[in-house]
């Protein structure tokens, strides 16, 4: 810029110019030469600035066109390795599908559904999908067919009718469960289930098994789901007055899993500082024990009304004078105010017979 510039008249002669003007000036006298300013400075103004805003439209498009061919240049070399690396995970797909496949069919055992309980249905289907998927059974008929043979009583009655009377009835596994909830759900199945699910309560249950309960109905609900905020509303009342609803109160759960998952805790962590002890339901009347004491007080005192002798049950003396008494205390004179007893004894036992 230093020899360009010595070319170029001060810049105080050219004041109409801008400094944005004047600095492409200098660039276009460095790049083209001396010749690109001759006769510059005998234009007009207005005709000095558009040559030098032209030189600098230029510049601006040779600028992008340059950086457009190199981007292109880079996106094309990205493109060749990017069809290398596909020629090359293709060669690996077609080398592993050569190999033969280690997955293998998984028979599944599944209850057969008679027809009789309408709400174990949807278990029942969902348990043919999955049995389905890890069996691989993906042909349609295939798919009919092993839901036939899981089929009993009317159901598979009903069923067999259909094939019967229209072989190939059934043309798919969706078509045949879309037959059987028409057919065995009842038209308020979903009202049912959902109001089971709002009157549900523990009562004297577990825990697990009132959750276990819950969890059937909502299973049982998929079509038409409670919100979260019911769902916890109804958990929440349902568990029976303890630690357990204590403890859930005071957390306030969001969701009905968050509820479950407090109440499972709290019981366990109850159950374990008890010491694992069954809860033992308050039993009327007495027990065997007592039964046997009262017993046992009832004849002592109908011997003593009786005056009759506690070991030998005759008549005529008492337990501790009794010839089969083997404590029995000697006869001695330390012992002679035994008969006076004796007849005290019998006194009180006649007085009892007469009251």
């Amino acid at each position: 810029m230093e020899d360009s510039g010595s070319r170029l008249p001060a810049r105080q002669d050219f004041p109409h110019l801008s400094d944005a003007h004047w600095a492409t000036l200098e660039k276009m006298v460095s790049l083209l030469g001396e010749a690109a300013f001759a006769g510059f400075p005998n234009l007009p103004a207005e005709q000095q600035r558009a040559r030098v805003e032209r030189f600098d439209k230029y510049e601006s498009s040779l600028i992008a066109h340059v950086s457009a061919a190199a981007q292109e240049a880079a996106r094309a070399t990205m493109r060749a390795e990017a069809q290398s690396a596909a020629q090359a995970s293709a060669t690996n797909t077609a080398s592993f599908a050569a190999l033969p496949t280690t997955t293998k069919p998984v028979k599944m055992s599944v209850p057969t559904f008679d027809g009789k309980d309408s709400d174990s249905l949807v278990f029942w289907v969902r348990e043919i999908e999955i049995a389905l998927t890890a069996g691989q059974i993906y042909d349609a008929r295939a798919q009919v067919a092993f839901a036939l043979s899981n089929l009993g009583g009317r159901a598979r009655a009903w069923a067999m009718t259909r094939e019967t009377a229209t072989p190939g009835y059934s043309t798919s596994w969706s078509f045949m469960e879309q037959e059987l909830r028409s057919t065995f759900l009842l038209a308020n199945v979903a009202y049912r289930h959902r109001s089971s699910f709002l009157r549900c309560k523990q009562g004297k249950r577990s825990l697990q098994d009132y959750v276990m309960e819950l969890h059937n109905l909502e299973a049982a609900m998929a079509g038409a789901p409670l919100s979260e905020d019911v769902k916890v509303t109804v958990f929440m009342d349902g568990v029976r007055t303890g630690p357990v609803r204590t403890e859930l109160f005071r957390r306030q759960p969001k969701t009905f899993n968050e509820a479950v998952h407090i109440a499972m805790l709290e019981d366990h962590c109850v159950r374990s500082a008890q010491g694992h002890m069954p809860h033992v339901e308050a039993s009327e009347g007495p027990t065997p024990m007592e039964l046997s004491l009262a017993e046992s007080a009832r004849s002592q005192k109908t011997q003593r009304a009786s005056g009759r002798c506690f070991g030998c049950n005759q008549p005529g003396h008492f337990r501790r004078s009794c010839p089969t008494n083997p404590w029995k205390a000697p006869r001695d004179k330390k012992y002679a105010a035994r008969p006076a007893l004796n007849s005290l004894e019998t006194t009180e036992s006649e007085n009892g017979d007469s009251q």
